[in-house]
């Protein structure tokens, strides 16, 4: 999964939330747009809701090497 094709989903319009499954079974959901960071090496992810939808709980930083596939959700 290259960069590329993750941030045609990022500014996909209208949004649709997706999952990046990663190759050690571990999933994340991105829920909006903003919650995505990217860069030739590195995908930061905004996990966990602190309540208003636009705050994360964290970050977690993957490499797209290790993406293995990627699942469109149901938007909200």
């Amino acid at each position: 999964m290259n960069v590329e094709e993750i941030g045609r989903l990022v500014r996909a319009e209208p949004f649709l939330p997706f999952r990046v499954c990663l190759s050690d079974g571990s999933a994340y959901e991105v829920k909006h747009p903003d919650f995505v960071l990217l860069s030739r090496t590195v995908i930061d992810i905004g996990v966990g809701d602190t309540g208003n939808g636009r705050i994360a709980e964290s970050i977690v930083r993957i490499s797209p090497l290790h993406i293995v596939k990627i699942e469109t959700l149901q938007p909200a």
